[in-house]
């Protein structure tokens, strides 16, 4: 008896370091390569919204700032863009540039999943699985999991392997 109390705590730790290592990628950015906007010369037009969000927020050309991140990000989720809602639900769940607000960032990757992005899919299945910003919901976070595992986007591969366990 006592090794099968010891074999549930041994699985529930192991499940628990998983849980741990997925939400380290979801506060680390699980963000999905979004195509540059071409500038065209003729007409001198700019970078999208979400372009210009991304670089502040990698400081790329740019000086990093997670606020100013945040204002373009907003700009183009107010578009629909699912980049945009993906990424502001990232700043929302790290709190880069705004107060960290898991029902908010919880929105932002539904929104962008229901538009059929896979990093968000994956995103949101993290979210329900640690009952961030909504109640736990296993069910859920494997529907979730699945979605993104069959637009191919391997962390959620691995999650719904790791979690039907």
């Amino acid at each position: 008896m006592p090794i099968k109390a010891v074999s549930q705590k041994s699985i529930k730790a192991i499940f628990y370091v998983f849980c741990t290592v997925q939400l380290c990628i979801l506060f680390a950015g699980c963000s999905t390569s979004h195509p540059p906007a071409e500038l065209s010369q003729a007409t001198n037009t700019t970078e999208s919204n979400t372009d210009l969000g991304m670089r502040f927020l990698a400081g790329e050309g740019v000086p990093q700032d997670d606020e100013r991140a945040f204002y373009y990000l907003s700009k183009a989720a107010r578009e629909d863009d699912p980049f945009a809602e993906n990424e502001l639900g990232y700043l929302y769940a790290a709190g880069r540039g705004v107060s960290r607000d898991y029902e908010k960032a919880f929105y932002y990757y539904q929104q962008a999943a229901e538009h059929g992005l896979a990093s968000a899919q994956y995103n949101l299945g993290l979210m329900y699985a640690r009952g961030l910003g909504t109640a736990p919901n296993k069910a859920l976070a494997l529907e979730w999991f699945q979605k993104s595992a069959e637009h191919g986007f391997e962390p959620a591969k691995v999650a719904l392997t790791q979690y039907r366990s």
